[in-house]
């Protein structure tokens, strides 16, 4: 069993470059069994500043259209979920609660793209936007903490975002300089059922390593982690199912017994 339950497509997604027929088939094509589409909606972080960051996304009724027919046309070769990739759906908490309650979604992944009332982290130039590092990152930390006692997703998405376009510009940190502020967060975790993603996009990028990192990852299972899935982070067909197996690794090294699939919100524990 391999499950990636981090994927975007267009048009749903405006970074995508394929269909959801397109990512179903790569995935199937890289050995996944299992996906979830995760489309980005980022109608809690809507700022006037910034009024090219990603527009509000209100076409249920074409997206869930496009999920059923690529869900029927792979019924027994993959199953195909449907969910979405919430920006900070506790900055808005009324508007995060009526994604959450959506009747089409499985499953959502609460992501932290960006700080209140900012711009999101790909765009900042490093370190010059980010010059009050250690208080930027607490503040990110601080969002994840609120974000996972907000009963707004399912799991938390790729902890430590940032680091990815950071290294794209030759910085770098270790996320385990705010260890405090992490076991608030995984014990937040723990109390609200609420998981973390590993996220394996960067494997193939400058970073070159999963998010949250593997110290990172270790944390949350030493802090009683149990709700985990594994996402490719794919806005591409060719990047379905990347580095989902080295995923399926690093949760065996960090000592998980289970990965999980989301129905209707509840996880289903699967052994790896």
């Amino acid at each position: 069993m391999l499950s990636d339950y981090h994927m975007h497509c267009r048009p749903y997604s405006p970074d995508a470059r394929d269909t959801m027929e397109a990512m179903a088939h790569g995935a199937l094509k890289r050995g996944m069994t299992h996906i979830c589409v995760t489309n980005h909606i980022e109608n809690c972080t809507q700022s006037p500043e910034f009024p090219d960051q990603f527009p509000v996304f209100n076409d249920w009724a074409a997206l869930w259209r496009d999920f059923s027919a690529v869900r029927d046309k792979y019924a027994g070769r993959l199953d195909v979920r449907l969910g979405a990739e919430a920006g900070a759906p506790h900055y808005l908490p009324e508007e995060g609660r009526r994604i959450y309650a959506r009747p089409e979604l499985d499953f959502v992944i609460g992501s932290v793209h960006n700080l209140r009332r900012a711009r999101d982290f790909y765009y900042l130039n490093y370190p010059e936007d980010f010059d009050n590092f250690r208080p930027a990152v607490e503040q990110y930390l601080d969002e994840y903490i609120e974000l996972a006692g907000s009963g707004l997703c399912d799991v938390l998405g790729h902890i430590g975002y940032m680091q990815k376009y950071m290294a794209r510009q030759g910085k770098g940190f270790d996320m385990m300089l705010f260890e405090d502020r992490l076991r608030t967060l995984f014990k937040t975790c723990a109390e609200r059922g609420v998981g973390v993603e590993i996220n394996t996009a960067a494997l193939s990028d400058a970073l070159g390593d999963f998010l949250p990192q593997p110290s990172v990852a270790r944390l949350y299972r030493a802090c009683g982690g149990e709700i985990v899935t594994v996402g490719s982070d794919s806005h591409r067909a060719q990047d379905a199912g990347s580095g989902i197996r080295e995923g399926f690794a690093l949760l065996k090294e960090c000592g998980f017994r289970y990965v999980c699939l989301y129905k209707e919100h509840k996880p289903e524990f699967v052994k790896i």
